[in-house]
């Protein structure tokens, strides 16, 4: 788990834009504290690398890292759970390894496969691989979005990394972007391509990109898809299940550093905890709790821990906490970002990083499996008689008087039984949209004094009826944009990785 970051300029005019490369590594020292270098590939690039050690711990395992001839160079952010298998592969293929890391791995199957090696990966990652031959940069992002991955480019230079910040180490336009402004009083995070600068976009999940003679094409190479079922009976399902969550729990139990897990005592978080326990008798577990009887969920995680017998720290959060951490953590926000849990998931990472360095979360779970209200709420709108529709309809009016609120538990019955009955008259696009949203546009437009719906077909698409359509738009929309770029951001800020089974 590291952060990358690299620069080539187009012209000799920029040329002293590469020597900012180490101004640029220090601003993603918190991703990679044990190590931050950086190599000239070309005269026009340079590619750098923070390190965070989590397998093979010496330091020839640090980056940038070359072949032998010199001709390859690969910066690497991420896990690759199954590089002993490719590993077995390519000492089949006569490759040799100086290292135990599965960065070598990495760097000798992209020089074997090129792009079709992104194909053989199991693991979460961003890189950048250069060919110096074919002066040809191939930057990937893993199917699901789990490790972040921005671009910039203007006239003169085009800049990768693992954040924004490292670009503003450079001579960059720091113009604001409009549309990013309108997409986030709306959803309260900014999906990707766009971002808050109009000259930088961020990576699409499942896709890799080859930039090369001063252009950058993208090439989608995973897209989950709805029509690959299987033929199960219900107890098979659940059979079959255990036995590929079991798979991928000790996948991501590999590692030369302490590791954990967190444990919000939700069904999620709970089943990896308990998998874990497994293959560590001394795991240690992580949950937060809030000093509000009606936000403090951590009487479930004890539960769970009475269950599995694992080493467990709960972390209390009062006032004193957001007030002392406040400033730090809106240092390690790379754009305006308002998921009310990001703060939360800070502290958790801060407290967990204190015992160890890699945690498993049970992150994904939700979207794979229907698991919030609103898949619910969706079941329900499609599937309720005439009757039951007419019923939601005149409680939500019965109800309108009243306020709508989330920290009450009469204020949230009356904000669900409104979205629902407004939810009966919509499309499922406009929907899906809705339910995303923060605030409704009236509201917006009052706020931002702007006029005109975005342009959703950009970030969401519907092409049948099926509710796993719906999951399938959570996993490409939501998931990476939201809820991965929170978990990245708050745990990498405290050095801390986050592993995701579910994924």
């Amino acid at each position: 788990m590291c952060g990358i970051v690299g620069i080539s300029v187009k012209n000799n005019e920029s040329i002293n834009e590469l020597i900012k490369i180490d101004d640029a590594l220090k601003s993603l020292q918190h991703r990679g504290p044990d190590n931050q270098s950086s190599k000239r590939c070309s005269n026009n690039l340079v590619l750098g690398h923070a390190r965070l050690s989590i397998i093979d711990l010496a330091i020839s395992a640090n980056q940038p890292i070359l072949d032998k001839s010199e001709r390859y160079t690969l910066v690497f952010n991420g896990e690759i759970y199954n590089y002993k298998l490719l590993k077995n592969e390519l000492i089949s293929l006569g490759y040799c390894f100086k290292t135990n890391s599965d960065t070598e791995v990495l760097l000798n199957l992209l020089i074997e496969f090129k792009e079709e090696a992104i194909l053989k990966l199991n693991g979460f990652f961003t890189f950048a691989f250069y060919d110096s031959e074919e002066d040809k940069l191939l930057l990937a992002r893993d199917r699901f979005g789990i490790k972040p991955l921005h671009f910039y480019e203007d006239n003169d230079k085009f800049i990768f990394g693992s954040e924004i910040k490292p670009f503003f180490d450079f001579d960059i336009d720091k113009s604001l972007s409009s549309k990013a402004i309108d997409l986030l009083f709306t959803l309260t995070y900014i999906p990707a391509p766009v971002s808050i600068l109009t000259h930088v976009k961020k990576a699409k999940p499942g896709c890799y990109y080859v930039y090369s003679n001063n252009e950058l094409k993208e090439t989608v190479y995973y897209v989950p898809s709805a029509k690959n079922q299987i033929d199960l009976s219900y107890s098979e399902a659940q059979t079959k299940l255990k036995t590929e969550l079991n798979k991928a729990v000790e996948l991501r139990m590999v590692s030369d550093v302490p590791l954990g897990a967190f444990l919000s005592g939700g069904v999620d978080s709970s089943i990896i905890s308990a998998l874990a326990k497994d293959y560590k008798p001394n795991l240690q577990t992580f949950s937060v709790g809030f000093d509000h009887p009606f936000f403090d969920e951590s009487k479930y995680a004890d539960d769970v821990v009475a269950k599995i017998g694992s080493k467990h720290t709960k972390i209390i959060l009062e006032e004193s906490d957001f007030k002392q951490n406040f400033e730090d953590f809106f240092d390690k926000i790379d754009e305006p970002f308002a998921d009310s849990s990001a703060y939360a998931v800070y502290l958790l990472s801060k407290k967990t990083k204190e015992n160890v360095t890699v945690a498993l979360s049970g992150d994904g779970a939700d979207e794979i499996f229907a698991g919030y209200r609103k898949h619910y709420a969706e079941w329900v709108v499609r599937n309720s008689s005439q009757f039951k529709k007419s019923g939601i309809k005149i409680a939500s009016k019965i109800v309108s008087p009243f306020g709508e609120s989330r920290s009450s538990k009469i204020g949230d019955i009356n904000r669900k039984i409104k979205k629902i009955a407004r939810g009966y008259n919509y499309s499922t696009y406009e929907r899906y949209w809705n339910w995303a949203s923060f605030i409704d546009q009236k509201d917006k437009e009052k706020l931002l004094k702007i006029t005109g719906k975005i342009i959703t077909d950009e970030f969401i698409c519907f092409n049948s009826n099926d509710l796993n359509e719906v999951l399938i738009q959570d996993q490409q929309f939501i998931l990476p944009n939201d809820m991965l770029i929170k978990v990245d951001m708050m745990s990498m800020s405290n050095s801390l990785e986050v592993r995701t089974p579910f994924l």
